[in-house]
């Protein structure tokens, strides 16, 4: 077996245990203070299986594609210096200011999702989940990861040099985030609803209800949705349903996978077919 697979295997294993172990604990603690009772299991067995590929299909995509803007970052950084004092609340502004910087290029690439198309047809996925828990976290096209790396880190890349943060936990706690964020939880965060993003507010992010389409598109930081005007802050007791309001189901391994190629073959069939029209018209005119 090649290196690049076994060393993918190998990662994607390792990094699948300690993602079910999360799992676990935060559907033990979802059971206890559910937004939504009585959610499918079969939804959550998916769920868990889908991660093993996403895992998977991430180690084989992103390393290489790291390497390959590696070059440029080196070469053309801007490298505009961030570092914090080694104290405790200095590593605490290392993370905050790491993770506020990554989540203003997440919500442009998140926000655009949405709005293109072609990319809405990957990130329809995410979305196709009609019972929004923990496990929904992973639950993204592997594709989306290979874009990342150019919408988003390669930006970065080109113009921070950050100081690396050394509390492990504290790095851990806001890697967590997105785990959070996504589940099954009537927490209602009151005045920090405006600072700091939550299950609630990013549960109007995937509510099937039209008032809240394309909103709420950071994952830390709602300022960004707020200064762009794309913020909805939540209604006392709003746990609306989710999922995609066309009722597409996409709980399969085979059929999420190869959505994205399917619907875009579907239009590029129908940009040839449009010209085709068109070009007929415009002969039938002459």
């Amino acid at each position: 077996m090649p290196q690049y697979l076994l060393d993918a295997l190998t990662n994607t294993w390792t990094i699948f245990q300690y993602v079910c172990l999360i799992y676990c604990v935060g559907i033990a603690i979802e059971t206890l203070f559910s937004a939504e009772k009585a959610q499918p299991l079969q939804a959550i067995g998916f769920n868990i299986a889908y991660t093993a590929l996403f895992l998977l299909m991430t180690n084989l995509l992103v390393p290489p594609l790291s390497e390959l803007i590696k070059p440029l970052t080196d070469r053309y950084a801007l490298a505009i210096p961030i570092s914090f004092p080694d104290s405790f609340l200095g590593q605490l502004g290392q993370t905050v200011c790491f993770f506020f910087i990554l989540d203003f290029f997440y919500y442009w690439f998140h926000r655009f999702q949405h709005e293109w198309p072609w990319f809405w047809s990957m990130h329809k996925i995410h979305h196709s989940e009609y019972s929004l828990n923990i496990t929904t976290g992973n639950r993204h096209h592997w594709l989306e990861e290979a874009f990342r790396v150019f919408f988003i880190w390669l930006p970065i890349g080109l113009l921070f040099k950050q100081k690396p943060v050394t509390i492990g936990w504290l790095w851990s706690l806001f890697l967590l985030w997105g785990y959070f964020i996504h589940m099954n939880l009537r927490l209602p965060l009151g005045p920090l609803t405006t600072i700091v993003n939550g299950p609630q507010a990013h549960r109007l992010h995937h509510s099937n209800l039209p008032e809240h389409h394309d909103r709420n598109y950071a994952a830390f930081f709602p300022v960004f949705d707020i200064v762009f005007g794309t913020f909805c802050k939540p209604k006392r007791g709003e746990y609306p349903t989710t999922g995609l309001d066309t009722g597409e189901n996409l709980n399969g391994l085979l059929r999420a996978s190869t959505a994205p190629f399917t619907d875009w073959y579907r239009r590029i069939v129908g940009l040839f077919a449009k010209k085709t029209r068109d070009d007929t018209t415009d002969h039938t005119a002459t």
